[in-house]
């Protein structure tokens, strides 16, 4: 009999989380778990699931598919979702599933969508990338000041809370680098039970072009009216790039929404920048393999995948010292780590669509990193290693 896995996690719907939960999922999968995927109900998406505060009735659950039907998916409901820390407390929903299943799983940006593990006091494994405050501060800077008041006071405490005793938990913590598992430390957890499993990358569909890209042809891929993506910053540093180089443009995933248009006309940029519309995952490798410089301008990344993937593609990457690409961007010899300003980021760029050998150079080890560092081989590796941590078997 298959033996039941659920992996609990946020909407799976588009970004980083999602790419990595569908990753494991589909590993776990492979080796004959039957999956479910059980993600909190965000009210932007399933707002009748969890009820308006005055109202007496109660959450729902409200069962589904995800990653292109795949896997079966369960979306949870809450009291006070307009709170945000709802979302992660224990509910009869959610000991329902944690009881119908026989392995767990917890895959998010920080640790907190493992709280219903944590309180239903299973064994488990949690697959993060960052702590709460680091992962939530610039969403905050973003908000409206009345959100931005409640968030700080009331918000971000709980959600602290809560971080702290998951740490301080019986669960087994994986984070995806040293870098995430750095700052635990530095926050005053000694970690060390924890394990590090990366996010793989496929060598055999994300691999270099048989013909060398555009010189000075930028990319981004990514949420655009993410703030913590901080695209600002790159499209000034396109700008004072193209002033001193013509070539430099910028090409980007999706489609802009009003306030990102609107940013772009603002610095003088519109005709600089190329939108690609959304991306099915089979055409990102075209995409990566079409840049000559792949730039990550986050000003706060738990991993960044699109960074390892553009690595694999043989593209050299530019990033700021933003978290977690600074385990796969190593200055000088994969890519180019930079200050988070505009002009820093722009005579970075400028270096390399300048010196083409320096640029072929990082492009070539860009690759090999992502290969072999990053390869699912070691994926599979680590999960077997911090499974074994857990339930003392193979997965």
């Amino acid at each position: 009999m298959a033996q039941r896995t659920l992996i609990i996690t946020l909407p799976p719907f588009e970004g980083g989380v999602p790419a990595k939960t569908r990753l494991l999922a589909q590993e776990l999968a492979a080796r004959g778990h039957q999956i479910t995927i059980a993600y909190y109900a965000p009210l932007s998406s399933h707002r009748h699931l969890s009820p308006p505060p005055w109202s007496l009735r109660c959450p729902r659950t409200e069962a589904g598919r995800c990653f292109d039907d795949e896997c079966a998916a369960i979306a949870v409901g809450c009291r006070w979702a307009e709170l945000e820390f709802p979302y992660y407390l224990d509910s009869p929903r959610w000991r329902a599933l944690i009881d119908a299943h026989d392995r767990h799983v917890a895959v998010g940006g920080t640790v907190l969508v493992s709280n219903p593990l944590r309180t239903a006091e299973v064994p488990h494994l949690v697959w993060c990338a960052s702590d709460m405050l680091g992962d939530r501060l610039d969403r905050r800077r973003a908000m409206a000041w009345p959100r931005r008041l409640i968030d700080r006071t009331i918000v971000g405490p709980v959600q602290a809370a809560m971080e702290r005793r998951i740490l301080a938990g019986t669960g087994h913590i994986v984070t995806v680098g040293h870098h995430a598992l750095g700052i635990f430390r530095r926050l005053g957890f000694p970690m060390d039970r924890a394990g590090i499993m990366p996010i793989p990358t496929d060598p055999d569909l994300y691999r270099p072009a048989t013909t060398e890209a555009e010189a000075g042809i930028i990319g981004f891929a990514g949420r655009a009216n993410d703030p913590r993506k901080n695209l600002g910053l790159l499209v000034r540093a396109i700008v004072i790039a193209h002033g001193r180089d013509p070539r430099i443009r910028l090409r980007l995933t999706g489609q802009p929404d009003p306030s990102t248009a609107a940013m772009i006309r603002s610095l003088g940029a519109h005709a600089l920048v190329q939108w690609q519309g959304v991306l099915p995952r089979r055409d990102l490798p075209g995409f990566y393999a079409g840049l000559d410089v792949f730039a990550l301008p986050s000003a706060q990344e738990g991993f960044g995948i699109v960074g390892i993937e553009a690595m694999a593609c043989g593209v050299p990457v530019v990033s700021t010292r933003c978290g977690g690409p600074q385990d796969y961007v190593q200055d000088g010899e994969t890519g180019v780590l930079v200050d988070s300003t505009a002009q820093a980021m722009a005579e970075a760029l400028l270096r390399l669509v300048a010196d083409r050998a320096l640029r072929h150079r990082l492009g070539r080890a860009a690759r090999h990193l992502a290969e072999t560092r990053y390869s699912p081989a070691c994926f599979r590796k680590a999960l077997e290693e911090n499974w074994h941590a857990v339930w003392g078997e193979q997965p």
